[in-house]
């Protein structure tokens, strides 16, 4: 059956909704690094970091004011074969004040990622993918609250429940088990 544009609008709204009462720390963690995993600055100025979004996400970007939505082909960027349509991408028009209300999946589950193990559990990882910036919580090890750990945990049971959702994560994992770099598992 085929969901249609207003149920997944509705679906990705319960899971910012969801993630919206969590945390990572008991304080705004933006204070710790000045925001940057908002703005990347590279010299004097403030350079916009470009996200990718989950499947149907980008229905949540398309009346904003704050937030270029911009799609690029699934095979121009490392993304699994099962990704056919194009991928879409979102970047903050006026960071680090743009609409928290509807920032990415991304942004409200970091520094976590989802990652499945080659027996097909479900963990979450701290993110160590390359970026532009340092963050303190992992630099520092800094710990995560726990509602927030349970929360992601929860989100990302929910999200893989979509066949393009789960092959992503696969592939990220399968990835990262080949580079034989250690990852801290949180969960």
């Amino acid at each position: 059956m085929e969901i249609t544009a207003d149920e997944m609008k509705k679906s990705i709204q319960k899971i910012y909704d969801l993630l919206e009462e969590v945390s990572p720390l008991d304080y705004d963690c933006g204070k710790l690094c000045g925001e940057i995993c908002c703005v990347y600055d590279e010299s004097e100025e403030h350079e916009a970091v470009g996200l990718f979004l989950l499947p149907g996400e980008e229905l949540m970007y398309e009346d904003s004011d704050n937030f270029n939505l911009y799609a690029v082909n699934s095979k121009e960027v490392d993304f699994p074969p099962s990704w056919k349509e194009d991928v879409f991408m979102v970047e903050c028009i006026n960071p680090p004040k743009c609409d928290r209300s509807i920032r990415p999946i991304q942004c409200r589950t970091f520094p976590l990622i989802a990652h499945i193990s080659k027996d097909r559990k479900l963990h979450l990882i701290l993110d160590e993918n390359e970026i532009p910036y340092e963050c303190p919580i992992m630099k520092d090890n800094i710990r995560l609250n726990d509602d927030f750990i349970k929360v992601t945990y929860k989100v990302w049971e929910i999200l893989i429940q979509n066949p393009l959702v789960y092959d992503l994560v696969s592939f990220d994992s399968r990835r990262r088990d080949n580079r034989k770099k250690g990852y801290k598992i949180i969960i």
